[in-house]
This record gives structure tokens, sequence and C-alpha cells, in this order.
């Protein structure tokens, strides 16, 4: 019986070095599991010359692990291979206690097909599939917000989908060939500012009451407005953001609307969502009430 075939099976761009622009197409399966360069990697990461370390490391070959391009650019891109890269740099992260078995606690995220070193020895970067290849930007702000929820800092760089990836080699890699796609998106912040401008200067009545007035409809209607965890965590720190410690209730009320509801798991996001200011106005809640016709 034919075993089934990896998501990693695919094509993409290689570069013969990080300032190349003319690209070749390589196997991102092979490339991965290549060694032929895992000397020059362990020469990078025994020596602690900085300025040594980026002479290196700019004569690796590289690769655009989110697709084939014309020239490494977004605008030249043939076809998209269905991945977005992220990337873990140990310095944005110096807060994480267990750093050093990190890649234990992200191969725990189901859609991650690959995940190893980066050549520097230090960080860790990895690959995720995504549903729509068309919402590249709109999946990493979504896979932004889900590793942050982790505690998790990566580099907003890779939302570039011509963003570019050197060699490097992890003896003990992370595969995951069957990993399903991640699907959750987060929608443009744009159109959401434009949303909370309408309902200011059109609505007569108040912003506090427009949130009892959909909360109300929304309690009567048993309608769960939050349908994901990224939907849950979006509207809590829009929210948390508009109203402070007296919209927990709002918070509670449009979360028991869940069959997954806990009191205590929602006072706990709750308070996240007031720690940490994400950049969310009371526009978003209004957003996903709009989505689900209320």
């Amino acid at each position: 019986m034919m075993k089934q075939k990896s998501i990693l099976d695919i094509n993409i761009s290689t570069f013969s070095n990080y300032k190349a622009t003319e690209p070749k197409e390589i196997n991102l399966l092979i490339w991965l599991y290549s060694k032929k360069y895992c000397l020059e990697v362990a020469k990078i990461r025994n020596t602690t010359d900085e300025k040594l370390k980026k002479v290196l490391k700019s004569k690796l070959p590289a690769i655009t692990p989110s697709g084939i391009f014309s020239k490494r650019c977004a605008k030249n891109l043939i076809k998209h291979s269905g991945f977005i890269q992220f990337d873990i740099d140990y310095k944005d992260n110096l807060h994480i206690k267990n750093y050093q078995n990190l890649k234990n606690e992200i191969r725990k995220i189901k859609e991650v097909a690959y995940c190893g070193l980066s050549v520097s020895g230090k960080g860790y970067w990895g690959l995720i599939a995504i549903s729509n290849t068309k919402q590249h930007k709109e999946h990493f702000e979504a896979l932004y917000l889900k590793f942050k929820n982790l505690g998790i800092n990566i580099d907003k760089s890779c939302k570039d989908v011509s963003r570019l990836r050197g060699y490097s080699f992890d003896d003990n890699a992370y595969f995951n060939h069957s990993a399903p796609k991640f699907t959750q998106v987060l929608k443009p912040k744009t159109n959401i500012k434009t949303q909370v401008n309408n309902y200011k200067t059109n609505n007569s009545i108040s912003i506090k009451n427009s949130v009892e007035k959909n909360l109300n409809i929304i309690q009567e209607k048993r309608i769960d407005i939050a349908l994901s965890y990224e939907d849950w965590f979006s509207i809590g720190c829009s929210i948390a953001n508009d109203f402070g410690e007296s919209g927990r209730e709002y918070f509670h009320t449009l979360s028991k609307m869940s069959d997954k509801y806990k009191h205590s798991d929602t006072e706990k996001q709750y308070n996240n969502c007031l720690k940490n200011k994400y950049g969310f106005s009371i526009a978003t809640f209004f957003h996903y009430c709009k989505l689900h016709n209320v």
C-alpha cells in the first residue's frame, strides 16, 4: 500500500544566497531533510563573533517557503505553496522559562507541519498550512494572535509572502506530514475602524446602550458570535479596551452562549485582555454581531 504523500512534498523557490534575486525551483521536503550545508551551520553556531555569523549566514542558500516566484518580491508570486512560516527569536522571548523545550510545546499546535532550529541554534522556525492562500496576511494575523495567547512572540516579518528563509538544520526537527490546514483569519482593522466610526456618528444612542442592546438579542436568541478561540479573544479585547473592568460581565454574557463556557476560563481570558491592551476597539464586537445577524 502506497504511503500518503506529505503535505510538504511541494515545490518552492530557492536562491543561491541571501542577496540573490534569481530563483530556481526546489522540493520543500527535500530541502528540509537536506544535510548538505550542516557543517556550515555548525560553524555558525559555534562562533561567538556576531559579525562573522552574519557573513557566514549570508552565504547560505535560502528559500521562499510560501511559494514559487519569478523574482524575490511579493508582486512576483507565481504560485503560493499553501504555507506560512513562523519565526521565533530568542531575544523576543526571554520571558519563556522552558525555552529550550519550546519545540515540544509548538508541536501541540495541530496545524504545525514543521518546526526546527534556526541557523543560529537559538531560535525556532516552522511551517503552517493555510486554507486560503489569497488570505495570507489575514491568516498570519490570526496565527500571530494564536502564538501570542500561548505567550510566544513570533516575527511579524513573516506576514510578507516573499519572506526569505535561510538554510538551517535540526537533527530533531518536528514533522507532521498530514497536518490539517489553519482556517482562522483576522479581519483587516481598517474595516473595523470604519464600522466603529459609523456607530459613533450615525447612532443617537450611546455605545454602551448599543452593546447592551446587542447582548440582549444574543441572550434571547442564544447566538454564539465567538465560534473560534481567536474570535473569542478578539471580542474580549474589544470589550476590555472600551469598558475596562466594567465590561467583564458583558464578556461573560456572550461567552455563556458557547457549550464550552467555563467561568474560570472566561475570567482568566478577560484578565489577559485587560492586561495586554491589544489594538481592538469596540467595533470588533459590533463586527462579529453583524456577521451573525445581530
